[in-house]
């Protein structure tokens, strides 16, 4: 990466990316952070008057304001050297439980809006011969779970996405990569949407989606600082060429072999463990 880069965060209003534009503009870099809603980008802002962070529109759900936010950055630097696309969001519940409209959203976000951003970056990259896309996805890219089908999916096609691309971009020097976290200490348990159904009285999925809250609950508890996740996103920026993946903490990379080393039938006895209820029922 160079000494000072031009690095678009898509979804740097708060949590991970928020900390990622604050690590990297201290770097000397400049940082353009996306947000949707501007009365939830004052923390942005404030970061903005004292390093050099330039809060930009953009609802990557939408491609006019992609194209256009692309468009405002390239016109005032002439490059954009780096992409972090980190614009997401959980949507929770069992998937009986969630309309079209809730897996629409779910995927319009998380999936195509990283490609909406991707095919407004590509072209300036491809022209200047250089430029590194970081695609954060998720543990739940390679290990789908109970009560979170929906975001797994998303994530398992981020994977998908992320390695068709980086052979597709490789003749022009453009490197694509991926970072799969676990539980982090950010607000994406706080912005987890639920669907309609989801948690009422109709659903039999009810009682184990409550359960299902708790065990994550627990878990969060014990959530590695957003710093660590920054360090290994410091750290792949660094590397050229970057790793097809990086993985953050000790037991995303025991998930990460369990899951593909375990036959199918003892991977999902060990999550029975976890969710009794996703066991069949004995007869």
């Amino acid at each position: 990466m160079k000494n000072q880069s031009v690095i678009l965060i898509t979804g740097a209003n708060s949590g991970f990316g928020l900390a990622c534009a604050k690590a990297l503009a201290e770097k000397g870099h400049k940082v353009y952070g996306t947000y949707r809603n501007f009365k939830k980008a004052e923390p942005l802002f404030e970061l903005s008057r004292s390093l050099p962070v330039f809060p930009i529109v953009m609802d990557v759900d939408r491609t006019p304001s992609v194209q256009k936010a692309v468009s405002l950055i390239f016109k005032k630097e002439g490059r954009i050297d780096v992409v972090i696309n980190n614009a997401g969001f959980v949507m929770a519940g069992f998937l009986e439980d969630l309309s079209d409209e809730d897996l629409k959203a779910q995927f319009e976000t998380n999936v195509i809006g990283i490609l909406r951003v991707c095919r407004a970056v590509l072209p300036i990259m491809r022209e200047q011969k250089s430029g590194k896309i970081l695609n954060i996805g998720s543990v739940a890219g390679f290990a789908s779970l109970p009560g979170l089908g929906a975001y797994s999916a998303t994530k398992f096609s981020v994977n998908s996405i992320t390695e068709a691309l980086r052979m597709e971009t490789r003749p022009w020097g453009v490197e694509v990569s991926e970072v799969n976290p676990g539980e982090i200490q950010t607000s994406v348990v706080q912005n987890a949407r639920m669907g309609k159904k989801v948690m009422s009285p109709q659903s039999p999925y009810t009682p184990f989606t409550r359960q299902f809250e708790e065990v994550s609950k627990e878990r969060f508890k014990k959530a590695a600082p957003v710093e660590k996740l920054v360090g290994v996103v410091l750290k792949a920026l660094e590397d050229s060429p970057m790793k097809r993946r990086y993985l953050v903490k000790a037991d995303d990379y025991a998930t990460y072999y369990l899951r593909w080393l375990l036959p199918d039938a003892l991977w999902e006895r060990g999550l029975g463990v976890m969710f009794p209820w996703s066991r069949f029922p004995k007869i």
